[in-house]
C-alpha cells in the first residue's frame, strides 16, 4: 500500500511539472465564461419616491440575498500577466416588510411593502495574474447598467415601478488552479465587494455588496 501511494505522489509530481512548463502561448484559451453570483445586500441609502409616497428602506434593508447570472468573455492583453473579461449580467432579490411612508404632505405611517429588484450590468473585469502564483488573482470591477425596482404594496397609490440608471466598482480575488488552464470546464469562485450608486436624483439608492461568484469556461 505504501509503494502504491509513493508512486501516485511521483506520477502526481511529474504531472504538475510537466503542467507548469507547458508554454502559455499554445493554450487552448476558453471562448466564454458562465457565472452564477450570491450577493448579500447592503443598501446604505434606499429612498424611493412615488407618484403619493416616499419609501425608506435603508433602516431595515440589510443583509438582503440575490442572485446574478452572467456571461463574459475572457481577452488577452498585450501584457501576460493581465487579462479583460468584459460582462453583461442580470440578477434578482425580493425583499418583504414594513415599512415608513411618508405622503407629499408629509404625513407618516407604516404599511406592508414589497420590493423586487432586477439589475441589468454591463462592464469589464481586469484580472492581475501575480507570476510564478497563478492561485489567487486579484481584479478590478468597472461596470455601469440600469436596476428596474417594482414596489408594490396594498396603500394606494404606493405600488409603482422604477428604472435608475447605476455604476458600480469593485475589487475582489479570483482562486483557481491556473488562469491558462480551464479545459475541464471549472473556472474556480471569486470573492469581490462592490460599490453601486444610483444615477437619478429623484430617487436615493446606494448600496454595498459582498459577492461570491462561481466560474465556469465553454
Amino acid at each position: 500500500m505504501n509503494r502504491l501511494i509513493y508512486i501516485l505522489i511521483a506520477l502526481s509530481l511529474s504531472s504538475a511539472l510537466s503542467f507548469s512548463e507547458t508554454s502559455k502561448e499554445t493554450v487552448n484559451f476558453p471562448g466564454l465564461e458562465l457565472t452564477g453570483t450570491f450577493s448579500v445586500l447592503n443598501p446604505s441609502r434606499l429612498i424611493l419616491s412615488s407618484r403619493e409616497y416616499k419609501v425608506s428602506y435603508s433602516k431595515s434593508f440589510l443583509g438582503i440575498s440575490a442572485f446574478q447570472l452572467g456571461v463574459g468573455l475572457p481577452l488577452r492583453s498585450g501584457l501576460s500577466q493581465i487579462e479583460f473579461y468584459p460582462f453583461a449580467k442580470a440578477g434578482y432579490a425580493r425583499n418583504q416588510g414594513t415599512y415608513s411612508l411618508t405622503s407629499q404632505n408629509g404625513e407618516t405611517s407604516q404599511a406592508d411593502v414589497t420590493l423586487h429588484w432586477v439589475p441589468l450590468t454591463a462592464g469589464l473585469r481586469t484580472e492581475y495574474n501575480i507570476p510564478g502564483f497563478d492561485l489567487i488573482r486579484p481584479f478590478l470591477v468597472l461596470a455601469g447598467g440600469a436596476e428596474w425596482l417594482n414596489q408594490r404594496g396594498e396603500t394606494p397609490g404606493l405600488s409603482e415601478n422604477f428604472w435608475i440608471p447605476f455604476y458600480n466598482v469593485g475589487l475582489g480575488l479570483s482562486f483557481s488552479d491556473s488562469p491558462y488552464y480551464r479545459d475541464s470546464g471549472f473556472g474556480g469562485f471569486s470573492f469581490s465587494m462592490n460599490f453601486q450608486d444610483g444615477l437619478r436624483r429623484d430617487q436615493e439608492t446606494s448600496s454595498f455588496s459582498y459577492d461570491l461568484t462561481v466560474h465556469f469556461f465553454l
